[in-house]
């Protein structure tokens, strides 16, 4: 019999270790559609328990328990996604994109950041969320993963400001974590250069994004828009950018983005060989002589959040 109308459909995220619930959880067979228990309410959640359970592609609550459901999310998003302490969570979340760039070809470590941006994406679209404050807790020293990261906050609150929808925030944040992935296949020597690079180091780390494309699909990546994403946010609205000399029209919107917050992070972080430009110098600097790179209206579409438009 089919019993698909007695049940909802939950939200994945609260599936973690040592978590436990006061509703069963249910998976449906692709082949009948009939519910079948796969966690009974109680009882803690073990490592390899929520394994299992992120493995199903849809869990599933009881209707009569929606209301129990419902307040246990509440609270775990209150709790756990927006954390009081913001700086605990960027410093907990750059040690995970760490691993990622230790390791860029491990599917896990993929699915690790793929849960690192759901997080975020879930913390940027409450009711009370506040830019500024997600903003305050970014690095302000420049390292490949804590860039990453800085990129990724700045192009979801960019893609929440042009009213993309939860499935676009995800993949965005996918793509700007992923964006320089690819730098993990170039020399350090090069990448950690203090200094002005020759013409065949330039040569060689603008081959990154192109790298990065085929990580991310070796890492089972197919999504069009993350892949986008990684690799042509080098490219430039007058056809003079990189790996593939696309014109304005021609860049994928996430690509558009990525590039502009890639540029702002870049200028207004401290490196080694260099001081950060502040904040309105670097902006004047991306409207005046980056005029023919980076889309105008991406640009205000970010000036717009840094005012608390």
């Amino acid at each position: 019999m089919d019993n698909t109308n007695q049940y909802l459909p939950i939200d994945k995220i609260i599936i973690e270790h040592n978590n436990n619930f006061l509703f069963n959880l249910y998976t449906k067979s692709t082949k009948d559609e009939e519910a079948r228990l796969v966690y009974e309410n109680g009882v803690d959640l073990s490592i390899n328990d929520a394994k299992n359970l992120l493995d199903y592609p849809f869990l599933y609550v009881e209707k009569e328990k929606k209301g129990v459901y419902q307040d246990y999310y509440k609270n775990y998003i209150e709790q756990k996604i927006i954390p009081k302490n913001m700086k605990s969570f960027y410093e907990d979340v750059s040690k995970n994109i760490n691993s990622l760039f230790d390791n860029p070809e491990s599917i896990e470590n993929v699915k690790e950041a793929k849960v690192v941006v759901t997080d975020m994406v879930n913390t940027i679209l409450q009711d009370d969320f506040k830019v500024e404050s997600f903003v305050s807790i970014l690095s302000s020293d420049y390292y490949t993963h804590t860039h990453s990261l800085n990129v990724s906050v700045y192009s979801l609150c960019i893609g929440k400001h042009m009213g993309m929808d939860k499935k676009l925030l995800e993949e965005l944040g996918i793509s700007a974590l992923l964006h320089d992935l690819g730098k993990t296949k170039i020399n350090p020597e090069i990448i950690n250069k203090n200094g002005k690079l020759t013409d065949q180091e330039f040569k060689e780390v603008q081959n990154h994004p192109f790298y990065g494309w085929l990580l991310a699909k070796k890492c089972g990546i197919t999504n069009t828009n993350i892949l986008a994403g990684i690799r042509n946010h080098h490219e430039k609205i007058d056809g003079t950018g990189y790996p593939d000399g696309l014109f304005d029209k021609e860049i994928h919107v996430f690509a558009k983005i990525i590039g502009v917050c890639d540029v702002f992070d870049a200028l207004t972080t401290k490196r080694t060989y260099k001081d950060s430009v502040s904040t309105f110098d670097t902006i004047m600097m991306m409207k005046k002589e980056m005029s023919n790179h980076l889309d105008e209206k991406i640009i205000n579409q970010f000036i717009q959040i840094l005012k608390g438009e």
